[in-house]
């Protein structure tokens, strides 16, 4: 997106130019900010459709837990969150226990998660869910944040390019 600006060498002229270099930066500072809110949103929808994919419903919290949220507020520009408030969320994306370490996250070192195989991975373990005992020895990791991340930066400048374009938005 480029403008091309003309003026005369008058005082009226360069008021004329600053206005219009003004108003073009506003137009600017709005198109990314739409931006930002649409890589978002578009986020929520990948990463619903990944964990969907994974086979990573199990009460349907996690994935109805997806959502766009305000980040900090930048100077002349927004922050938007892909966010989930899922508690066990981490556990689907890295997994857990032997399970998890067969089968590890594909960037673990982001975080630093650490696959329990000693304590509890090796026998496993019994947790209590919807009335029954069941037990687990882990499982693999589901990195649906990190596909969603991998194909949200593949399709950056193609959506980037629709909303740079849109006119009068």
């Amino acid at each position: 997106m480029s403008k091309v600006i003309h003026c005369k060498l008058s005082p009226e002229g360069i008021d004329k130019a600053i206005k219009e270099i003004e108003d073009y930066q506003k137009e600017i500072v709005e198109k990314t900010k739409k931006l930002a809110k649409r890589l978002a949103t578009d986020g929520v929808h990948i990463a619903k459709f990944k964990i969907s994919e994974k086979d990573a419903v199990y009460t349907a919290e996690l994935l109805s837990s997806m959502q766009v949220r305000s980040g900090d507020v930048l100077q002349d520009g927004a922050s938007y969150k892909i966010y989930t408030g899922c508690p066990w969320a981490a556990y689907v994306e890295f997994g857990t226990g032997v399970k998890g370490k067969s089968n590890p996250h594909p960037d673990v070192s982001i975080v630093g998660w650490r696959y329990d195989i000693n304590e509890h991975g090796n026998g496993g373990w019994n947790y209590y869910r919807d009335g029954a005992w069941h037990h687990t020895s882990g499982m693999p990791s589901r990195p649906f944040m990190y596909e969603t991340a991998q194909e949200l930066s593949m399709e950056i400048a193609k959506i980037a390019s629709e909303v740079f374009a849109e006119k009068g938005k």
